[in-house]
């Protein structure tokens, strides 16, 4: 048996794994070309600093996250020992936010 079968425009699996393989070849060559001139140092400190920065900005947002939640907590806090204080509060700001949306 050859490999080519019966049916005209079918390959083979030996001939897609060929092409395949072709495939798999023009991609290394590309690669490599695109690594000969890179400079793997200034890479690496870049990387570096990229991956500092992200730590940085994680641990801020974390601690903005807990402070947050701590404001969140006293509030819910002072509501539950002054619940009529509360209420006057969110009215007032109504009143103010419906007068000013009017005009």
């Amino acid at each position: 048996m050859t490999n080519q079968d019966d049916e005209p425009g079918r390959t083979t699996p030996s001939g897609a794994f060929s092409a395949a393989a072709k495939h798999a070849q023009h991609a290394m060559d590309g690669a490599k070309e695109m690594v000969a001139g890179t400079d793997f140092d200034q890479l690496r400190t870049k990387a570096s600093d990229t991956a500092s920065a992200i730590y940085r900005e994680g641990r801020e947002l974390l601690t903005s996250s807990e402070e947050r939640a701590r404001a969140k907590d006293q509030v819910s806090e002072s509501i539950r020992k002054n619940p009529l204080a509360a209420v006057g509060v969110a009215f007032t700001a109504g009143v103010l936010l419906a007068l000013l949306m009017r005009g």
